[in-house]
């Protein structure tokens, strides 16, 4: 089982990494709701079940957040073309979840 931080951080290398997989027709309409539901003020465990729970429903993504949470560390993102796509449409989303593993990793 996987800490809350480690899900953010499998997440995130997702988010990074394969950005396509982010910009299926469902997913992206889906990941709007997940937008708005995870702000800053929230734990990390709150944080933590929200992914969980919004990956249910992409397989693709919550496959890809288990692979990336059995790597021992993230590696440098791959170019892609296309760039950083995700973090201009839900900016918000990208720097919460950035901040909290930011945090906990200053501890």
């Amino acid at each position: 089982m996987m800490t809350p931080e480690q899900t953010i951080a499998a997440f995130l290398e997702v988010w990074k990494n394969h950005p396509d997989f982010f910009l299926v027709s469902d997913i992206e309409a889906d990941l709007d709701n997940l937008n708005q539901s995870i702000s800053s003020d929230q734990s990390n465990e709150d944080i933590a079940k929200l992914i969980q729970n919004w990956c249910k429903n992409h397989p693709i993504i919550r496959d890809a957040v288990l692979a990336a949470s059995r790597k021992p560390k993230p590696r440098k993102s791959e170019d892609t073309s296309l760039g950083n796509v995700l973090d201009n449409r839900y900016p918000e989303l990208s720097k919460v979840l950035r901040e909290k593993i930011e945090k906990s990793e200053q501890k």
